[in-house]
């Protein structure tokens, strides 16, 4: 069903919001938490090094779980990030907050995918798929730099709010409008 496939891409423009926005407003970061533009950097390097790192083992791990419980996980953890963050905490906790939901990210995605194609005749697949994946592109040209934008008008704390509204707003969908679908079979992995 193409409504899954739209949640799915909705649950996307808020990962990539979060995990992107802190790019634009690096610069603010670091002169307010007065450490240089490179510690500053960290927030977005232990971020990939962490879906790096645990991505296909954090997949594998929760591949059992109910999908729409797993995607709403998943983006509670962001809306979080969000909230914490626009808080301005202390820098260690930004730091903590912002990677944690990496661990998350990857089963995000996969599962997005999974669900957007669960009851799709072969055909429709690839259409679905490309739905999900438009959430990249989406937020890429519109909340990533909507975020900076607002963090230039107003505080580097705006930003972050912006990308936990946007979480917010997914986290709503996910929870009316995509039903439990539980999982029949647990992937199990393969070693050859």
């Amino acid at each position: 069903m193409k409504k899954y496939a739209y949640i799915g891409c909705l649950g996307f423009i808020a990962v990539i919001t979060t995990e992107f926005g802190i790019i634009g407003i690096l610069p603010q970061v670091a002169e307010y938490y007065k450490i240089s533009i490179d510690k500053a950097g960290y927030l977005l390097s232990a971020f990939a090094l962490v879906i790096a790192l645990t991505g296909p083992f954090m997949t594998l791990i929760t591949s059992g779980i109910d999908r729409k419980k797993i995607m709403m996980a998943a983006i509670f953890m962001f809306l979080i990030t969000g909230i914490v963050s626009s808080l301005s905490p202390p820098f260690w906790l930004m730091m903590v907050v912002r990677v944690l939901p990496a661990f998350l990210q990857p089963v995000y995605i996969a599962t997005a995918l999974s669900v957007a194609i669960s009851r799709a005749d072969e055909k429709n697949k690839n259409e679905l798929m490309s739905i999900v994946f438009n959430g990249v592109a989406i937020a890429m040209v519109t909340t990533v730099p909507f975020a900076t934008w607002i963090s230039g008008l107003y505080s580097w704390e705006y930003s972050f709010t912006v990308q936990a509204a946007v979480s917010l707003i997914a986290l709503f969908f996910i929870y009316f409008f995509l039903p439990p679908i539980p999982v029949k079979e647990k992937n199990r992995m393969e070693v050859r």
